[in-house]
């Protein structure tokens, strides 16, 4: 009778070993805000990270870039093993898209809800290494081919997950800024006048 409790206990011990742990997120919470911006005018191929006005304790970067807002911009929550060193590490766990309004609860244009996933490989009790990537569906079908998005310039330290309950801590991060590989107007106009240019040249030769 003892043998087949043993065995039955190391079963349990097995599976719990391999738990999956379980976070809420969100760019939003509580007193946690994060806002991140659109591409920065004039240099939209400029990255800036940091607090800015807007986020909680606020900052003093300054994003000349509109505050995302509704479903053009999606948000995407990343999580992996504390080992990993950048995204190749995490895996993808929940998103979702920006509110397009302020809520009874303050969050303002910008800022997601609370929503849940699992991270795997990290039991409910270990150490998560967290990311966020955000990007414009209207410029591509996903983050690798989106034209306009951008991701957290550092992975963040997480602990104590949920064993099947979700708890604390929420995504912590900073602020962002997207860039874009679109040529601005200006940079577009120029190109054609080159090539125009060119045209001509190649024409009066």
């Amino acid at each position: 009778m003892k043998k087949p409790l043993f065995i039955s206990t190391l079963m349990l011990a097995a599976i719990g070993s391999f738990a999956q742990g379980t976070i809420s997120v969100g760019n939003g919470i509580t007193a946690t805000r994060f806002p991140i911006y659109g591409p920065q005018v004039g240099s939209e191929l400029t990255q800036v990270v940091g607090n800015g006005p807007l986020s909680t304790p606020p900052g003093t970067n300054v994003y000349t870039g509109a505050l995302l807002s509704g479903s053009r911009w999606r948000i995407e929550f990343w999580a992996g093993p504390s080992t990993a060193t950048d995204f190749s590490g995490l895996t993808l766990i929940t998103s979702t898209t920006f509110r397009t309004a302020a809520n009874p609860n303050a969050l303002p244009n910008g800022i997601t809800t609370t929503i849940f996933g699992t991270i795997p490989n990290v039991p409910a009790d270990g150490l998560a290494k967290l990311g966020v990537r955000v990007w414009d569906t209207q410029s591509g079908a996903s983050y690798d081919l989106a034209a306009v998005r951008g991701q957290s310039p550092s992975l963040s330290l997480s602990a104590g997950l949920g064993g099947g309950l979700t708890t604390p801590p929420n995504w912590v991060g900073q602020s962002f800024s997207l860039v874009s590989a679109v040529p601005e107007p200006s940079s577009m106009a120029l190109a054609g006048i080159g090539a125009a240019s060119l045209l001509i040249f190649r024409r009066r030769k």
